[in-house]
């Protein structure tokens, strides 16, 4: 009995040392690299936030709960919340702007070389680039690019077929792709998605992308299939204007994606899912309803919205798109007949949108009218809003301008559908812009001090999974988006009572703060509120 009682001693001793000998090493030997302790955990599921520890080895989450264990730096984070890394899945950091013929780098790529501090002060990890069918087309090169760079977060891309398209077919007046054309570009497409692309990237509303009909999109979107990708699609038309047959533009151009991606078998992101002009022929029930049939009829469609009122674009996106190509009026339309036709499409837009909601936000041809509407500008000039319009948008180069989001209305509702993800759509640096957008600065923090925390449109909980699990699941970004034993630690520690953005259309350069600690790939790029200068980023390829 004695040699029996002994032996359960002798094992359960054993038991206990092998047990606690993972937390009660000696100093010199510690068993993380990183611990945060006494959070409030945001873990990126549906379940409540708790109070407890993790522990990072590497570039790992190791452990998570109540531990008392040696690490190389403790992170002391009573009174914060704890929360996955955000992703941004709409970055347009590698986009290049097509002017006058010449393809150019945005000067946003600069803060991006610079380590994203754009970024980190939001909490941001990840991002997705190749938005819109434009930017790098070449996804090995890119990637590699972003690499030698040593970004501050993680970079991962689509393949723009747009841009794609322009490459294949370069010298050749925009039309649509014939049998062959379509061929060549299906085979750079699987190319791209071998060499790590997650998925593609259209905008239906541009040139080339909007001569694609329906058949050649549903042919190229279900090629990538069996690469599990996401095609991304701006929709066709985003205005609330009507069309000969007298239906709201956008509920057609949203019927449209929703059926490729029926086709095609292909899980759909819409982008920018937003209103250019006031909705006066629409309601969001109308819109709501053909995504959630969509959904229930078997197709992955997701969104993706920037939390501000006001968008960017270039003047000419707001025209009827048989009149625009290259963001160019089309030339039979410079003349003094086609004129006339392009400013009655004008007056149509008027009679949905006033004049006064088109602010000139970059226009190197007349830097004087930059901060100024369209009304005040045809004012001054003693000329009609609609000829103001037709001179600025016919020009070669015309202006891009601030535009408001149904007053906010229609974003708000957006907002509370749990399948729209948040993004900064962030083309905010526009070459000779006097203004950027403060979306690039301020897009998540906005989310969550305004309409999480002061609005209530949505509850915490809510927006931290609409940047963190929910993108990271559509876009299978592995091992992202989520706190969990064995996912990469990329995790923000946030002053929740202090955070917010501060950029502001008069002053959009301007960081969020809040964010306390930042951890990349289990490095620590923010430490108490500032940036280490220490970059985790990695470019990633589909897995």
């Amino acid at each position: 009995m004695r040699k029996r009682t002994s032996a359960i001693i002798l094992f359960f001793t054993v038991f206990c040392v092998v047990i606690l000998s993972g937390c009660f090493q000696a100093a010199q030997e510690p068993t993380f690299d990183l611990i945060i302790k006494d959070g409030l955990v945001y873990d990126g599921t549906t379940d409540k936030p708790r109070v407890t520890d993790i522990g990072i080895k590497g570039d790992k989450i190791s452990a998570i709960g109540k531990f008392s264990c040696q690490a190389t730096k403790i992170i002391d984070a009573r009174g914060f919340i704890v929360t996955p890394g955000f992703i941004d899945v709409h970055s347009r950091t590698d986009f290049i702007l097509k002017g006058k013929g010449i393809w150019r780098f945005m000067a946003y790529i600069k803060p991006a070389i610079n380590g994203n501090h754009n970024y980190l002060y939001q909490g941001v990890t990840s991002i997705i680039t190749g938005n819109d069918g434009n930017g790098y087309t070449n996804t090995a090169k890119w990637l590699n690019w972003v690499d030698s760079l040593k970004f501050g977060v993680n970079v991962y891309h689509l393949a723009p077929v747009g841009a794609i398209c322009d490459e294949l077919f370069s010298g050749k007046e925009p039309q649509p792709l014939d049998e062959n054309q379509r061929h060549t570009l299906k085979k750079r497409v699987l190319k791209e998605m071998e060499n790590g692309a997650i998925g593609l990237s259209f905008d239906l509303s541009r040139n080339p992308d909007q001569l694609l009909d329906k058949e050649a999109l549903t042919d190229i979107a279900g090629s990538i299939n069996h690469y599990g990708g996401v095609v991304s699609m701006i929709l066709r038309n985003s205005t609330g204007a009507l069309d000969s047959a007298g239906n709201p533009a956008f509920v057609n151009s949203l019927k449209e994606v929703t059926e490729i991606s029926r086709r095609a078998q292909t899980p759909l992101e819409i982008s920018c899912l937003r209103l250019k002009t006031p909705w006066k022929n629409l309601n969001y029930e109308q819109i709501s309803s053909i995504i959630r049939d969509a959904r229930q009829a078997g197709i992955d469609v997701t969104a993706d919205q920037t939390p501000y009122d006001y968008g960017f674009d270039i003047l000419t996106s707001f025209l009827p798109p048989e009149y625009v190509a290259n963001y160019e009026i089309k030339k039979e339309y410079t003349t003094a007949e086609g004129k006339n036709t392009v400013i009655k499409a004008v007056n149509r837009l008027f009679t949905t949108t006033a004049p006064e909601n088109f602010s000139i936000i970059s226009y190197p041809a007349n830097k004087s009218y930059e901060g100024k509407n369209i009304r005040q500008i045809a004012t001054f000039e003693r000329k009609s809003t609609a000829q103001c319009y037709w001179e600025m948008a016919s020009n070669g180069s015309p202006p891009i301008v601030a535009v408001p989001d149904s007053s906010g209305h229609f974003a708000k509702l957006v907002m509370r559908s749990p399948i729209v993800f948040t993004a900064s759509e962030g083309i905010s640096y526009v070459k000779d812009s006097a203004i950027p957008h403060p979306s690039y600065w301020g897009a998540f923090a906005r989310k969550i001090r305004k309409y999480a925390l002061e609005d209530k449109i949505v509850n915490l909980n809510d927006a931290i999974r609409s940047m963190t699990a929910l993108p990271a699941e559509k876009f299978k970004l592995a091992g992202r988006g989520k706190i969990t034993v064995g996912s990469f630690a990329d995790i923000a520690i946030i002053n929740i009572d202090t955070f917010r953005d501060k950029a502001s259309f008069l002053h959009p350069e301007q960081y969020a703060e809040g964010v306390e600690y930042l951890i990349v790939n289990g490095i620590l790029s923010i430490d108490r509120g500032k940036i280490t200068g220490k970059k985790g980023g990695k470019a990633l390829k589909r897995i």
